[in-house]
């Protein structure tokens, strides 16, 4: 047994350096191989070129990549509040820039000046209407590592677009799509319960508004709102509100139903509707129909064969609420007139019933809180 133990302890002696240049080995290969793919990305992926950071930008105004041209800009990485356009929405801006060349690269140590030609196609007929040269200013930025240093644009085209509204929505509507707003990122207003939502935008026209289906809409459509190339300028756009025809219907149509169902009751004064004045002690006896006697109201009448009938409604007029903007109530001072028809001991007695219909709306945009009763 302790001849076996030395044998043992030999060959583990005899194998450590073997096993040590193995390790040293792949050691050595791995990072080789990591030096070398790093190598090869920045090799190909680096704008190592003065003029590659301009092909870049242009590229991607071209191709409406709005997150990948400003998802790392300083102005956006700085503010969380600046938010950035989805590519579907740069897409669909009109007056971005169609092709480019470049015409020449002027450098000066580690700046230079890169001369291009833009130019505008029809969208329609895909042919050149408009062309312009601009120089885009870079500057070179030493990085540690092979192939690591890069140019970058002394100036990017871009400014921040706000839109400001009287109160927060759920959603606004850009280029024809629907932006959810975060309230987190809301700038707030100082004078009320209304912000603004700020955008880093690129050059291009943006038509603002509010989605097809909201219960808002513009009451006038706005301009497009348009940031040059090579002169973006920050711009703010006040979006005004007021009741979609959306808004209109389902209120309307809430009232319509509110009716109905008050109309079919067979009680004198059914809950949540409109009552009888006579049978009311607190109210008035109102003028009964001509020719009907006016008895004063016997608490304890047998009533029976009661019947409501709607004789007239006012047209639906929604107002403001100075304390919500988001709230909206219908005009209450032109009532509604029913015709409430009954027995009373026997006898027919018919009261003509004025009641305003309360209506309130409460909508971000997306959703609306409707209620509908008496006063």
């Amino acid at each position: 047994m302790p001849r076996r133990r030395e044998l043992d302890e030999l060959r583990s002696a005899e194998g450590t350096p073997g096993l040590r240049r193995a390790l040293l080995f792949w050691l050595t290969a791995v990072v080789v191989l990591v030096t070398g793919l790093s190598s090869a990305f920045n090799w190909f992926f680096v704008d190592r070129a003065p003029q590659d950071p301009v092909q870049t930008w242009l590229g991607g105004l071209e191709a409406g990549s709005s997150r990948q041209l400003l998802s790392r800009a300083d102005a956006v990485v700085a503010d969380p509040t600046l938010n950035i356009f989805a590519n579907r929405i740069y897409r669909n801006a009109a007056g971005r820039i169609s092709g480019h060349e470049v015409l020449d690269v002027d450098v000066q140590g580690d700046r230079a000046a890169v001369r291009v030609r833009v130019w505008w196609d029809d969208p329609d007929s895909g042919e050149r209407v408009r062309q312009e040269v601009h120089t885009y200013r870079v500057h070179q930025v030493e990085r540690s590592g092979p192939f690591n240093d890069q140019w970058e644009l002394d100036s990017p085209d871009a400014a921040p677009l706000s839109i400001r509204l009287p109160a927060p929505l759920d959603e606004l509507s850009v280029n024809g799509e629907s932006i959810r707003l975060d309230p987190d990122e809301r700038v707030p207003d100082p004078s009320g319960p209304g912000g603004a939502w700020r955008f880093e935008a690129l050059p291009g026209d943006y038509a603002i508004g509010l989605p097809g289906n909201s219960y808002y809409r513009v009451p006038e459509p706005l301009p497009p709102v348009t940031l040059a190339l090579r002169d973006p300028r920050p711009v703010t756009v006040d979006l005004d509100i007021e009741p979609s025809p959306r808004m209109w219907q389902e209120t309307d149509e809430r009232i319509e139903q509110w009716l109905r169902n008050c109309m079919a009751a067979e009680e004198l004064a059914p809950e949540g509707c409109p009552g009888s004045r006579r049978h009311t002690p607190e109210e008035d006896s109102p003028d009964l129909d001509a020719g009907i006697p006016d008895p004063a109201a016997e608490t304890d009448a047998e009533i029976t064969d009661v019947r409501w009938q709607l004789v007239s409604r006012p047209a639906l007029v929604l107002v403001g609420s100075p304390e919500d903007p988001l709230r909206w109530v219908a005009d209450p001072y032109r009532p509604a007139v029913a015709r409430l028809s009954y027995l009373e001991n026997g006898r027919p007695v018919a009261e003509r019933i004025e009641f305003p219909v309360v209506a309130t709306v409460r909508s971000t945009g997306q959703s609306a809180e409707i209620s509908v009763g008496p006063e």
